[in-house]
């Protein structure tokens, strides 16, 4: 699908903006159907209260993103991405004995993980003779794959647009697009950027310096060579110029230079968005520790829709480890990928490589076809752009 706003994962963001070191001291009450049901309305999502059992990891949970004096503490945040492969109905047996054997994965490994799979940069990962084997397999054996990608970095940066006072004239079109060529002059510009935000102390812009702040990033926006029209310039120029008598950025969390603080919206977003499901999700103790302090609830009743497995007994979360591991690996070599060397990537694909491309494709493709909630994205249009252009 197409890119997400922030609106998709949860209503109001800081209803889940403990830290870990103040966790509520008693549960707190999600209603799942306020929580999952503005999404589908404004998405068309379909085909969302079906019974299916879903399995997850996740890769790249960066736990905490802030920026310090010598930028940010995670140098290299790549994109997020929880998910993994679905049934239909209630959890079933999964024997991985043939698969285990397809790949020569010897006996004595207690589990499947993407390193037994596939090793080396991603294109090296991509021509892996075992990956071709657990894609086919995964086909053979009619699983659906699903999964939440977020780029933590765009995803702090994208309400600066939806807090300017004119963005209230654009489409959600129009907003992705200002969205996008934010991104691309702050991404661009790292150094620089993440001095500005440890300047002001993003998201908390300092004393409410709020033109200060906005006057630095548009002579960002005035210095780079990003924008493709120069109509696409001025329109962001001026979107960011109406903000410049606010006195804070509202739609900004208040916590000084804390880009992420974890990612558990996410996991309770995936959660209720398919309320008539079983979650089944690999033994975590920060995760973990976290959705203990939420109750979930459906018509004034407590439900129970998730529960935390160990891996090396659940195979359902060693295949979801394969896809997320392949899709991480996928999203965060793109980043560098410019969009028009794609067509030329694809066409010097090795034959195995470009096999197991297609695979992955195909699963996609099969799983949306399902329901276009399986595939989440928050990323920028540039970045789903590329992924779109590989696997296409």
């Amino acid at each position: 699908m197409a890119g997400k706003r922030k609106a998709k994962l949860m209503n109001d963001r800081n209803d889940f903006h403990a830290g870990e070191d103040e966790l509520p001291a008693e549960r707190i009450d999600i209603n799942v159907d306020e929580h999952r049901n503005p999404a589908i309305e404004l998405w068309g999502l379909r085909a969302t209260d079906e019974a299916r059992t879903f399995y997850y990891d996740e890769t790249n949970n960066h736990r905490l993103i802030k920026v310090t004096d010598d930028g940010f503490n995670v140098p290299d945040p790549r994109p997020f991405v929880l998910g993994g492969v679905a049934h239909p109905g209630p959890v079933k047996p999964i024997d991985l004995a043939p698969l285990r054997k397809a790949m020569g994965i010897q006996p004595n490994t207690p589990e499947i993980k993407f390193e037994h799979v596939a090793k080396g940069d991603f294109l090296t990962k991509l021509g892996s003779k075992r990956l071709q084997h657990f894609l086919e397999w995964l086909t053979a054996e009619e699983y659906l794959v699903h999964f939440l990608a977020l780029d933590p970095v765009y995803f702090s940066f994208v309400d600066i647009i939806d807090s300017m006072p004119l963005v209230d004239l654009f489409d959600p079109g129009g907003r992705w697009i200002l969205k996008n060529d934010l991104y691309r002059v702050l991404r661009r510009n790292l150094p620089m950027t993440q001095d500005i935000l440890r300047r002001y102390s993003y998201p908390a812009v300092a004393q409410g310096d709020v033109r200060g702040f906005l006057h630095e990033v548009m002579a960002l926006v005035d210095d780079t060579d990003e924008f493709d029209d120069e109509h696409h310039r001025r329109m962001l120029k001026d979107v960011l110029m109406s903000g410049r008598s606010l006195d804070g950025l509202l739609l900004l969390d208040d916590v000084p230079r804390v880009i992420m603080d974890d990612f558990r919206q996410m996991f309770i977003h995936r959660i209720c968005l398919f309320k008539a499901s079983q979650h089944i999700l690999d033994r975590e103790d920060k995760i973990s520790v976290i959705l203990e302090d939420y109750r979930f609830i459906e018509g004034g009743m407590p439900i129970e829709l998730y529960r935390f497995v160990d891996s090396k007994a659940e195979p359902g979360v060693q295949l979801s480890d394969v896809v997320v591991g392949l899709l991480g690996a996928c999203l965060a070599w793109l980043r560098d990928v410019p969009l028009e060397r794609i067509t030329y990537i694809k066409a010097d694909l090795t034959e195995a490589q470009d096999t197991n491309r297609l695979l992955f494709s195909a699963l996609l493709n099969r799983s949306i076809s399902v329901t276009d909630a399986f595939v989440e994205k928050v990323l920028s249009l540039d970045d789903m752009q590329r992924l779109e252009a590989f696997l296409e």
